[in-house]
């Protein structure tokens, strides 16, 4: 259901969730009947794994904050640090160093996530993971801009894909909670600002990937729960190939260096439990 290069067709593909609005001959536009819905659970991450990255985001927040915290950096936290940066009031852009390491290769490995093989029909066999992190909403967090990932290589043609997003929700999404919303066709050239009858928000279950044209318009909606919403980003380009170059958001130069995170101290429970532990 995915056209590898082909830029007549826009899929959305979230293992439960699967958008796909194919253009017509002259790059319109997507007739809006054309959308459907096809249920499973083929690509979705186990629970032990939505839980283990989870737990990572959090434990990372939490540390980046308290490390603000304790060396007074929160004039350079405006700015934006190589591990987190902030997106809009509320959400923040997460780089986890964890995620190299092996116990998450269910993420990383190209052979071994089970999304891959829609990855490489869009992009080719050989494929390249350029980037990954975390995009983190807090309760109370505010709509994004509406915008593109990246611009079209070329103004003057539409040319296939040269990059795929694929967004991991840790938590199920629901109206409230700040899921994303998709301006079908806008990866088309001349068809990229938002309107509104192309929209369409996945309220995907958690570990349920959403894989999208890095050129698709989109934006986060406000989080008005009063839970957080982690969501694991993965970014995917042609291996080797020079086109794909994302400077304005993969680009550590632009951000203040943190260094080491400061380890937060151990409540009480904790040091208890950890007691309990080494005598038993």
């Amino acid at each position: 259901t995915c056209s590898p290069t082909c830029s007549k067709s826009d899929t959305l593909s979230a293992g439960s969730v699967e958008l796909q609005a194919m253009e017509s001959d002259n790059d319109s536009p997507p007739d809006l009947k054309s959308r459907r819905l096809t249920p499973s659970t083929h690509w979705r991450l186990t629970q032990q794994q939505i839980d283990l990255c989870y737990d990572a985001a959090v434990e990372h927040y939490e540390k980046v904050m308290y490390t603000v915290k304790a060396r007074a950096l929160f004039t350079e936290l405006a700015d934006g640090f190589d591990l987190l940066r902030e997106r809009g009031r509320g959400r923040f852009d997460m780089e986890l160093p964890v995620f190299d390491d092996p116990k998450f290769s269910f993420l990383t490995d190209l052979e071994r996530a089970s999304w891959m093989p829609v990855v490489r029909t869009i992009l080719g066999e050989d494929v390249a993971l350029v980037h990954k992190g975390v995009f983190l909403s807090l309760p109370g967090s505010e709509m994004q801009v509406y915008h593109q990932d990246g611009p079209h290589l070329t103004t003057k043609y539409q040319k296939p894909c040269h990059a795929v997003n694929v967004f991991i929700p840790l938590v199920d999404l629901t109206r409230k909670n700040g899921p994303t919303e998709f301006c079908l066709g806008t990866h088309i050239l001349d068809y990229e600002y938002f309107a509104k009858e192309m929209v369409e928000t996945p309220l995907a279950k958690a570990g349920t990937p959403i894989i999208f044209d890095y050129r698709l318009g989109h934006r986060g909606l406000g989080n008005s729960s009063a839970d957080c919403r982690p969501l694991v980003y993965l970014t995917y380009s042609p291996s080797g190939g020079k086109e794909f170059k994302d400077s304005v958001n993969f680009s550590r130069k632009r951000y203040i260096k943190i260094g080491e995170l400061v380890e937060k101290p151990l409540s009480r429970e904790e040091r208890a439990r950890r007691r309990r532990e080494v005598i038993v």
